[in-house]
């Protein structure tokens, strides 16, 4: 697969429903053998299933768009417990799972599949430095 923005979440962007540098935002590193998105169905982080969810990262810090590029600081994760992942998933965090909104899936990186470790170990998510930086919309 390739990386995209959740077509809902496009939606909700034009609705004025999400604000980047407003709303918090996390991501999830998800086991790709145990969630195949759908792009224009998934909205919610529970559409995925929770067994695919390795692990929810804290807020993106530095949030930043430019010309429709995103941006944020990298992502530290200090103590993953070391399960591979094949992919990020990017939302907008609510009271719930039923309304945190989908926004970016992410599995071509570099970095990406992470192939995992025997154990637990600090893990830096490093956005691309390139002109897409996150995603580019």
């Amino acid at each position: 697969m390739a990386n995209f923005i959740y077509g809902k979440a496009k939606e909700s962007l034009l609705k004025g429903e999400i604000n980047l540098l407003a709303n918090q935002i996390k991501a999830l590193m998800i086991d790709t053998s145990l969630y195949s998105p759908s792009q224009n169905a998934d909205q919610f982080v529970s559409d995925i299933p929770t067994a695919a969810i390795k692990f929810d990262t804290t807020a993106l810090q530095s949030v930043s768009i430019t010309l429709g590029v995103i941006d944020a600081e990298d992502l530290l994760v200090p103590n993953y417990p070391g399960n591979a992942f094949g992919a990020l998933v990017l939302f907008q965090v609510g009271s719930s799972n039923t309304n945190s909104r989908l926004l970016f899936y992410i599995d071509t990186a570099v970095g990406l599949p992470f192939t995992g470790s025997i154990s637990t170990s600090p893990v830096t998510i490093i956005w691309d430095n390139g002109p897409n930086k996150i995603i580019a919309l």
